[in-house]
């Protein structure tokens, strides 16, 4: 097989051989460019727009946040009403499910595994408008599923 391929190469006009030898180097340079730099330039790509989506959401959550917390306070405070009771009684009117609760004090922390991010901030706006619950903290991570939420720490104080 292999004297068979040197002769048939000898064969060949010494402008066959380099023509052959033209096309087999543009042939693996197309093979490393598509097989290869492309993928990768691909990869950066997705990995910069995931970026950008990152920095968007969480500039979003950031406003959001600050909001909640300007707003707090603008009504009567809740005074010596159960707090536990008025975070069970609102939450199931914007259909928020509460993993955890902590009361303390004054204070009562929660801890929600998967919520609507709008739903949320409807939540969290009732209780600091309509009832005068404030917001003393809020940690939130993103979910794989757009648009919802983590909440790995709510303390509300009243």
């Amino acid at each position: 097989m292999k004297q068979q391929m040197i002769n048939y190469w000898q064969s060949l006009k010494e402008q066959e051989q380099k023509l052959l030898i033209v096309a087999g180097v543009v042939f693996v340079i197309f093979a490393l460019v598509m097989g290869v730099i492309k993928p990768l330039n691909k990869g950066v790509e997705d990995a910069q727009k995931d970026l950008q989506k990152q920095k968007e959401f969480h500039t979003w959550v950031s406003k959001s946040v600050a909001q909640l917390k300007a707003s707090g306070g603008n009504k009567a405070v809740a005074g010596n009403r159960n707090l536990t009771q008025l975070v069970n009684r609102t939450r199931g009117r914007h259909g928020i499910q509460i993993s955890k609760m902590q009361p303390r004090d004054n204070t009562l922390r929660i801890n929600i595994d998967n919520v609507e991010f709008n739903k949320l901030v409807s939540w969290i706006d009732e209780l600091t408008n309509q009832h005068g619950v404030k917001v003393a903290n809020l940690d939130l991570g993103e979910e794989q599923q757009q648009g919802y939420v983590r909440v790995s720490r709510l303390v509300l104080e009243i």
